[in-house]
């Protein structure tokens, strides 16, 4: 994947860092001040650019055309929130997500559909696991343990399965389904239908088996819907 970064503070520097041990993806972080990148350790293995997130010209140095994600953790909520709309917009690219400061702003990172995270506890790591091929959006993260709390969207594959069925015996656990404009609590016997979002909790175990019953979660289109 190719995966742009706007901002090398102490965030953006771990978030690069990490993505960049991955051999299949290939990152670009950027940053106004090029004496931000000393915060990168020696195993970053990507590439650096100085410039603005928010500048076309520097996006499209970075590669924005042929961008998989773009993450904006700069200071500035005005400059995440237009990175990831230039990003999203202009370019198309299928997943972006800001961090956000100012919690008085989040509705309007709703109103315009933007994935965002504002918590400093696990910041670092929801960040990471919106560009992690196996996973999916997050909810809530139990340190010290292997279960999670994720949403995913079911595809063809997973049309008519009943939650018993879905549940892959008892390596996750259906908690809600929205349908349509309704929410609720489904009973075992429920069939889940193509397009629900499923909140789930989960064990990596269960990764495996879900592939081919839920929408990847870098597919255009729920970028678009997110």
């Amino acid at each position: 994947m190719h995966i742009i970064i706007g901002g090398c503070g102490r965030l953006g520097a771990e978030i690069a860092e990490q993505l960049s041990h991955d051999a299949d993806n290939d990152v670009v972080i950027i940053d106004v001040d090029a004496l931000a990148f000393d915060r990168l350790g020696t195993s970053f293995n990507g590439e650096t650019l100085t410039g603005d997130c928010t500048d076309r010209d520097v996006l499209e140095q970075a590669g924005i055309q042929r961008a998989d994600g773009l993450i904006a953790v700069t200071r500035s909520d005005n400059a995440n929130l237009m990175a990831v709309e230039v990003a999203t917009h202009l370019y198309d690219v299928p997943s972006t997500i800001a961090r956000l400061f100012n919690p008085d702003r989040e509705h309007v990172y709703r109103k315009l559909g933007i994935r965002y995270v504002s918590s400093t506890n696990t910041i670092a790591k929801l960040f990471l696991n919106e560009f992690r091929d196996e996973s999916y959006p997050l909810h809530v993260d139990y340190p010290d343990s292997d279960v999670a709390i994720v949403e995913v969207e079911i595809d063809t594959g997973g049309h008519g399965l009943t939650v018993e069925e879905f549940e892959q015996d008892g390596l996750l656990r259906v908690a809600a389904v929205h349908r349509g404009a309704r929410v609720f609590l489904p009973d075992r016997t429920d069939r889940l239908e193509r397009d629900d979002v499923v909140a789930v909790a989960m064990k990596p175990a269960a990764h495996r088996g879900l592939t081919h019953l839920v929408r990847s979660p870098f597919t255009p289109d729920r970028a678009r819907e997110a």
